[in-house]
């Protein structure tokens, strides 16, 4: 696990860790004992092996983050989601007092992310940019009518894309279905560096900001924080 560059701006109440995923391996025993029991059962839900290192790899790695900042064992930590899927800490467990502390997860491939906010709430998302996914088909389900009508060079490319706006809408604790083409995200500006420029027509997102995130090749990878406090739900 390997910690990533986080933008200056954000670099005192965010990190973000990358794990390199051995797909093949058998699932770590170490990994396994920090688990509660509803997430041992989830894991075995999965049908391929590759899926379960995934979500085993990942799951374990967020305790031992999340303990480390909340001073309690990994396995004492609870969880739960809002209605849109997003998890959250539980105000209970080993340690004292409600968690400031806001959490995502996002894996894909080899590869999985997970973002830590002690100041707001954080998205983020990683995606294998695969050659052979329909991506013209899928683009009129993607792009927003800006979207469509901005020249080459002030977009970013369908799978950029696609990251920032679910970081985006994990951020704000949303899903995506039905919200896509009310977002629209703007290639980051040379005085901008890796922050994207994001249009929309909604109040209540205004708060948030996106940023492009190192990746592996043939990854793309976003990160996206809402000051809002992490411990209030979202409409």
């Amino acid at each position: 696990m390997q910690p990533l560059h986080v933008p200056e701006a954000l670099a005192a109440d965010v990190g973000v860790w990358r794990l390199d995923l051995d797909l093949a391996a058998p699932l770590a025993d170490a990994d396994r004992s920090v688990l509660d029991a509803a997430e041992g059962a989830r894991a075995l839900c999965f049908r391929r092996h590759e899926d379960r290192v995934r979500f085993v790899a990942t799951r374990a790695a967020l305790r031992r983050l999340l303990a480390a900042r909340l001073c309690c064992a990994p396995r004492a930590l609870r969880f739960a989601t809002n209605p849109h899927g997003k998890p959250r800490l539980c105000p209970s467990g080993g340690w004292a007092g409600e968690p400031a502390i806001d959490f995502n997860v996002s894996h894909a491939g080899s590869f999985a992310l997970i973002a830590i906010s002690r100041r707001g709430a954080v998205g983020v998302d990683i995606e294998r940019c695969s050659p052979d996914l329909d991506t013209a088909g899928l683009e009129p389900w993607l792009l927003s009518p800006l979207e469509r009508q901005l020249e080459a060079g002030r977009r970013p490319d369908f799978f950029e894309r696609w990251v920032v706006k679910e970081a985006v809408f994990k951020a704000l604790g949303l899903g995506i279905a039905g919200r896509l083409q009310q977002l629209s995200v703007l290639t980051p500006g040379q005085a901008d560096g890796r922050r994207y420029g994001l249009r929309h027509a909604r109040p209540e997102w205004s708060s948030v900001d996106a940023w492009r995130l190192d990746a592996p090749p043939g990854y793309a990878a976003a990160l996206a924080r809402t000051p809002a406090c992490p411990t209030k739900e979202l409409p």
